[in-house]
């Protein structure tokens, strides 16, 4: 049976239809939901559906902590062993926790699991399956080095998603935080999501923690998750600020002994230029974004 963690951040509708799919499936025995932020319609709908369901829990940090502090929240309130990350914006067919279940039982000695992630229109999205994100690697990523270096190992991308679709369950550096499946005692004893991320990237830290501590991550390619990505009513500009200062906090955390001090600054300020590139293009969303929902509370 599974525990499910999601956190919630003005997600809207999105979000019920998410947990309308998860309460279908037999092997979800409880979902607590960590709401970081939302409307007061979609809290009074969600109070609802929790009642009516039984099997829903509802926190309330009482402001954003962040989507690591969520999950370590929602997991030490867990009353299963096994815990499963799920973005409030993705839709589980049905079966997927029954075929999940037969991959674990088929990989007892596995660790993490993650599934493939694909848009609404069937299409796989990046991030389902990586490599371990190195600072070099996120220069090749950021910069396209890779279209100078085709084919060459030293070239190869980050994301793996435009690699042929594995049949079954293999073994991968990488997952995304979108759908995580783990035991709650390994969560533990990883030390839960680093809350000092507070978006992005803490994934890929406790993907490449599982690594260190011998663990052994799979990506099923048979576990299709239909991820919408984007849902929740947030500043762009702020997303893209947490992200660039949660991979420099990466960075410093696993490769301060093995790469010089002024890599590490060059690497620091072509992610700060990339993120000052995006400043334009962020105010444009975030002002439509604002509009939108001013727009929504005068219909209201």
């Amino acid at each position: 049976m599974y525990s499910i963690v999601i956190v919630s951040y003005y997600t809207g509708p999105v979000l019920f239809s998410c947990l309308s799919a998860l309460l279908a499936e037999p092997e979800v025995q409880e979902i607590l939901i960590i709401n970081n932020g939302n409307d007061l319609s979609d809290k009074i709908q969600l109070q609802d559906v929790a009642a009516r369901s039984g099997r829903i829990r509802i926190f309330n940090p009482g402001r954003n902590i962040g989507f690591a502090a969520g999950c370590n929240m929602g997991a030490a309130q867990a009353r299963t062993s096994v815990l499963a990350f799920v973005n409030p914006d993705l839709m589980v067919p049905a079966g997927t926790f029954a075929k999940l279940s037969q991959v674990r039982r088929d990989h007892a000695d596995a660790w993490l699991f993650g599934g493939r992630l694909l848009d609404l229109a069937g299409q796989e999205q990046r991030g389902g399956r990586r490599e371990t994100l190195t600072p070099w690697r996120a220069l090749v990523e950021a910069l396209r080095l890779d279209r100078l270096f085709p084919g060459h190992p030293y070239f190869r991308r980050f994301n793996l998603h435009d690699q042929p679709v594995p049949a079954g369950a293999v073994a991968v550096p990488a997952v995304s935080g979108a759908f995580m499946v783990i035991d709650r005692d390994r969560f533990d004893r990883l030390g839960g999501f680093d809350t000092e991320m507070f978006l992005h990237i803490e994934d890929l830290d406790l993907c490449l923690r599982v690594l260190q501590a011998g663990g052994v991550l799979l990506y099923c390619g048979h576990i299709p998750l239909y991820h919408q990505g984007g849902s929740s009513d947030a500043s762009r500009l702020l997303v893209e600020w947490h992200k660039t200062r949660s991979t420099l906090i990466y960075f410093r955390k696993h490769f301060r002994d093995s790469y010089p001090h002024w890599v590490l600054s060059g690497v620091a300020g072509v992610l700060w230029l990339r993120f000052a590139a995006l400043v334009p293009r962020g105010l444009l969303a975030d002002a439509g974004r604002l509009g939108r929902r001013v727009l929504g509370r005068k219909r209201g």
